[in-house]
């Protein structure tokens, strides 16, 4: 499994979506896309490993983070 790469321009927790215009939330949600897609790529085998509860907290936060920003753009 490669490394787990962290969100650009901090923590999912640092980030402000609410300060971003409609362009800005856009182009950040294809990233969260493109992110998550790449992040499923990387998905452990091993279910009780380490790795994997690694993984799946990073999945769980790109997806919060992009209901946060789907959110914003209704």
């Amino acid at each position: 499994m490669g490394e787990i790469v962290a969100f650009p321009g901090g923590e999912p927790e640092e980030l402000d979506f609410a300060d971003m215009d409609e362009d800005q939330l856009r182009a950040c949600l294809e990233e969260l896309r493109d992110r998550l897609a790449d992040l499923d790529r990387q998905e452990p085998a091993d279910m009780n490993s380490e790795a994997y509860e690694t993984w799946a907290e990073e999945h769980e936060d790109l997806e919060d983070m992009m209901d946060e920003v789907l959110e914003l753009l209704d």
